[in-house]
């Protein structure tokens, strides 16, 4: 029995500790990773495409309504822009909330979950004239220099004229 129990125990915290959470979506498997601001910078220096990342919130109402409009967005453009997509929700409600969200958006693009010690330090590290107001939109070049920030509820044609701009 003490076995057993400390088998289901090292299973558990393995599950908790590896803080990368996979479902299937249209047979294929879609990782959400827990990321740092290290792991952003990493993101947006190491891009072979042109980068779009979106900052968003599943208790954020705009944010869930341009939501499908992303999706759309990364079907349309997923060969010349990498589609990113970045939770500020609480890493708390990854499970319950976060993941059942994108798998009703049938989202196919990146996601990840933000977990920072100071927002400041992810604020800046996106713009440093952004408030931290969501849902917020940043779209780099290929060599990683921001082109365009959105702020604010976007349309699918706002996202799409952003990301022209870069890839033409």
């Amino acid at each position: 029995m003490k076995l057993y129990f400390f088998l289901l125990l090292f299973a558990l915290f393995y599950f908790i500790s590896s803080q990368n959470y996979v479902f299937a979506q249209n047979n294929k498997d879609i990782t959400v990773k827990i990321i740092n601001t290290d792991d952003l910078s990493a993101i947006i220096n190491n891009s072979d495409l042109p980068l779009l990342i979106n900052v968003w919130a599943t208790w954020c109402t705009p944010c869930r309504e341009e939501f499908p409009d992303l999706v759309k967005i990364g079907r349309s453009y997923g060969d010349k822009v990498r589609v990113v997509g970045i939770s500020v929700d609480d890493s708390d409600v990854l499970n319950s909330k976060v993941i059942p969200f994108i798998k009703n958006q049938k989202a196919d693009f990146e996601i990840y979950l933000l977990k920072v010690v100071e927002s400041e330090d992810f604020i800046n590290l996106l713009n440093k004239k952004w408030s931290g107001a969501i849902p917020a939109t940043f779209i780099y070049d290929k060599d990683g220099n921001q082109k365009e920030m959105l702020i604010g509820k976007q349309s699918y044609e706002s996202f799409e004229e952003a990301i022209k701009k870069v890839i033409e």
